[in-house]
């Protein structure tokens, strides 16, 4: 008897020893199938790293606010509908890919993905929503094979004032700018302001304007320090400038 258990418990280890690895590679691989298939249409990839970020800057409303005021983990929470007032259904981390069913945008703040909520082949299939903010320079998601220009660009600056030699010399390497889409353009307009009310005179500033290929256009100005300043003909009047 005690032979035969033995006998038994080695058939056992031999079996779970072929069945377990061949399993795990199984999974593998319809996991890269269906993350494949994904891909040949329209989809997200989370590019938002879970980690510890000061909640205030990513917040959807105030319910998902964490009050403790300081840094905390934060997530980027997948909502049953198109609002952050809506049940949250779970959370999205870097890296996860998922298929893209619809593109809601009427929200004034937020572009939602409509996608398949489906963490790996084995979850049940079932459709929710990723908010990608419009004017903030934290990014959520990135977006593939969307081929239509779902967003207006925007725009940041890394310093409150531009300092630069001449006015030859301005570039857009301390720019911020995203679109949803490839292919926008920058450009700048100099004005100097003759008689400012809050410093001696001449102040110039500069008006940094981001067009998409669709035409969407979006315009900040900042200070502009000038080493060797720009002469009459190469600036506008303060007075006409907007945006």
């Amino acid at each position: 008897m005690k032979k035969l258990f033995k006998f038994l418990v080695v058939i056992a280890i031999v079996v779970c020893a072929i069945y377990f690895p061949i399993k795990m590679i199984r999974d593998k691989n319809r996991e890269a199938s269906r993350i494949e298939k994904i891909k040949e249409g329209m989809y997200i990839q989370v590019i938002y790293e879970d980690t510890s970020e000061c909640t205030t800057k990513f917040q959807l409303s105030n319910q998902d606010k964490n009050y403790d005021e300081g840094c905390a983990k934060t997530e980027l929470k997948v909502r049953e509908a198109p609002t952050d007032a809506s049940e949250i259904i779970g959370t999205a981390v870097k890296g996860e890919i998922y298929k893209v069913t619809e593109v809601e945008e009427t929200d004034e703040k937020f572009v939602w993905f409509r996608i398949v909520y489906q963490k790996n082949y084995k979850d049940p299939y079932k459709e929710a929503y990723i908010a990608q903010p419009r004017s903030t320079q934290v990014k959520y998601v990135e977006a593939y094979n969307i081929t239509f220009d779902y967003s207006a660009p925007t725009l940041g600056f890394d310093v409150d004032e531009y300092e630069v030699d001449s006015i030859d010399d301005i570039n857009y390497d301390h720019l911020r700018v995203w679109d949803d889409q490839p292919g926008y353009k920058i450009t700048h307009e100099v004005y100097i302001e003759k008689q400012p009310t809050d410093r001696p005179g001449p102040q110039y500033w500069i008006k940094y304007t981001v067009t998409d290929k669709k035409g969407k256009t979006v315009s900040k100005s900042q200070r502009i320090i000038f080493k060797y300043p720009p002469s009459a003909n190469q600036v506008k009047d303060f007075s006409t400038m907007r945006g």
